[in-house]
């Protein structure tokens, strides 16, 4: 199988560096342009499948990228960013003064804290586990497959994919307006792309 990892493309929490989980915003102008920039590197990609989180700027990336493709998209809030509960929409700098504690808990122990009312990193964790070892386990090894998603996704789902630990998502950021690939046959991954701005051309096996 031949998986095709896209980040959405820019919203206005993007440009303002806020925390944006679940808070469904719409993608900026140059988010769409982004989004058709990668329609384009990947439009003689034959997908089997496509899967997109249940958040707006994900499904209308999503639903870009396979506009010129007869192929609807799948739905999973398994995908959806972490839900940053009292933190959404709000600055790390406010955060510092506004909820001193909890971000400082946060600051110590990143995998062991949990935004005020949000979601732990142990829980977010479980639900991208659970969609790597469905990906590791899929016996059909030809399909391509298209997953539209966030940072926070992407990032720890490409580190699970290679067998590294949680910390490694950290060495992975996906930009907007890019894809990736990775290539899974019988279990074992291979990152095939990373960030890539050109037409797809599959390598010739040797």
């Amino acid at each position: 199988m031949r998986l095709f990892l896209v980040r959405h493309g820019q919203t206005e929490a993007n440009l303002r560096g806020v925390f944006c989980g679940l808070t469904d915003v719409p993608l900026t102008p140059l988010g769409v342009e982004q989004a058709g920039n990668v329609a384009d590197w990947l439009a003689e990609v034959e997908f089997a499948h496509a899967v997109s989180s249940q958040l707006l700027r994900a499904r209308h990336t999503a639903d870009t990228v396979l506009a010129g493709h007869s192929l609807n998209v799948i739905i999973d809030g398994q995908l959806n960013e972490m839900n940053f509960g009292e933190w959404e929409m709000r600055h790390h700098h406010d955060l510092q003064r506004e909820d001193p504690d909890a971000w400082a808990a946060w600051v110590a122990d990143w995998q062991q804290a949990n935004p005020t009312e949000g979601e732990s990193f142990s829980q977010f964790s479980a639900r991208i586990e659970s969609v790597v070892q469905s990906l590791l386990s899929t016996k059909n090894n030809e399909n391509n497959q298209l997953v539209v998603a966030h940072q926070g996704v992407l990032s720890l789902m490409l580190a699970r994919l290679l067998a590294m630990p949680a910390a490694a998502m950290w060495h992975f950021h996906f930009e907007q307006g890019a894809y990736s690939v990775l290539e899974i046959h019988d279990g074992f991954v291979t990152l095939r792309a990373f960030n890539s701005r050109a037409v797809w051309q599959p390598a010739t096996r040797g």
